[in-house]
């Protein structure tokens, strides 16, 4: 039967895989070439005639090669795709994640810089007067993220909650000047205002600001969700592939991701490893 493994090595000449599925797809298409070539014998053929008609039944050589070529290749770029599609997902997302975060600490460092200034034009001032407000609305107008700005006279609002501890409760009490306008601050893009305070013994301030912090959580829980899936379907399928697909590997792809994967493969190593030192110990002995 020199001639049927012959044939079933052509098919597989220059396909490129797991080289354990390659074997194990041959031996299959070898069994079933020899089932029917028996039937064949059996009908009263000789055996070349029987060979002769069995590989005629699974086609030409050249379409059969075609046909397997093809599906090994299917696979491979579609494992390739999840892989690389996971990687660009990931790549985006911290990305983003770094962009908006970079954002939002500029944010406060603006704030923190306007609320000097403010406080420095009120300094040593009792009343507010018009310049002052045309200079506080200027310092405002210069952000893109501050919607709205309430000054208070410190001893109007302070509460004291003990000897040593004092706060400030502006919430019900009429504000010595406020400026308000209207900043970006999209809803679909998870925009929010916060508001933050800062005084002395003579003004408080309080500062509303834009902020994108819930986006930051949707950007990152999001992002790194659809990577996580995406490279543990890739690690799941590439371990089908090399026949090592366990359910304790899917819990490790599953809850370690990369670090579950990076385990499996130098276990896989190993396993080789060990595999090639056993033969050459049989070979040799």
């Amino acid at each position: 039967m020199k001639r049927i493994e012959k044939f079933v090595d052509s098919m597989y000449l220059n396909v490129e895989g797991d080289q354990q599925e390659i074997n194990e797809l041959k031996a299959e298409m070898t069994n079933h070439l020899l089932e029917a070539v028996h039937e064949l014998k059996a009908e009263g053929k000789t055996e070349q005639q029987a060979i002769t008609v069995a590989i005629k039944r699974f086609g030409e050589e050249k379409e059969i090669r075609n046909v397997i070529g093809q599906l090994f290749e299917i696979q491979k770029i579609f494992a390739k795709r999840v892989l690389y599609i996971a990687i660009l997902c990931l790549i985006v997302t911290m990305s983003s994640f770094y962009f908006l975060w970079k954002v939002e600490e500029s944010t406060a460092e603006g704030i923190a810089d306007t609320s000097s200034l403010i406080s420095y034009e009120l300094k040593d001032n009792d009343v507010i007067t018009r310049d002052m407000k045309r200079k506080i609305e200027a310092l405002v107008e210069d952000t893109n993220y501050v919607s709205e700005v309430t000054i208070y006279k410190s001893k109007n609002i302070i509460s004291r909650a003990g000897e040593n501890y004092v706060y400030y409760n502006w919430k019900s009490v009429q504000p010595d000047f406020q400026y308000q306008r209207t900043v970006w601050a999209p809803k679909w893009l998870g925009a929010d205002f916060y508001t933050s305070g800062d005084g002395n013994e003579q003004w408080f301030v309080s500062v509303d600001k834009r902020s994108f912090s819930r986006l930051e959580v949707v950007v990152l829980f999001m992002g790194m969700g659809i990577y996580w899936t995406l490279f543990t379907v890739w690690a799941i399928i590439n371990a089908y592939h090399q026949k090592r697909l366990r359910i304790g590997w899917i819990f490790m792809f599953v809850f370690f991701n990369i670090l579950g994967y990076l385990i499996y493969y130098l276990t896989g190593k190993q396993g080789l490893f060990l595999r090639g030192r056993d033969e050459f110990y049989e070979d040799y002995i």
